[in-house]
């Protein structure tokens, strides 16, 4: 078994979240369960940006699923998307 590089693109709830609060929250939420490799912030649209988030998970099935779940559950995301994964 290997590992996998994903990348993860993070929308917050709306502008106002701030988006440095949005990425200690995931850090926290995922410490210990992934590695993550880090973030960019991702402008989408006027004062509206996103975080996009690498990390390195198993490649075993399933593996991005369950950090899409935790990441979804955390207090200020609005969407969750898998933009790209690849085998290490």
């Amino acid at each position: 078994m290997g590992d996998v590089l994903a990348i993860m693109k993070i929308m917050p709830e709306d502008a106002t979240v701030p988006l440095e609060e949005l990425k200690k929250r995931i850090e926290q939420s995922l410490q210990g369960k992934v590695d993550i490799e880090g973030f960019e912030e991702v402008p989408i649209f006027g004062p509206l940006s996103a975080l996009r988030m690498r990390f390195i998970v198993g490649d075993e099935a399933g593996g991005t699923d369950s950090v899409e779940k935790i990441v979804q559950d955390i207090q200020g995301v609005g969407e969750v998307v898998i933009e790209a994964v690849s085998l290490l």
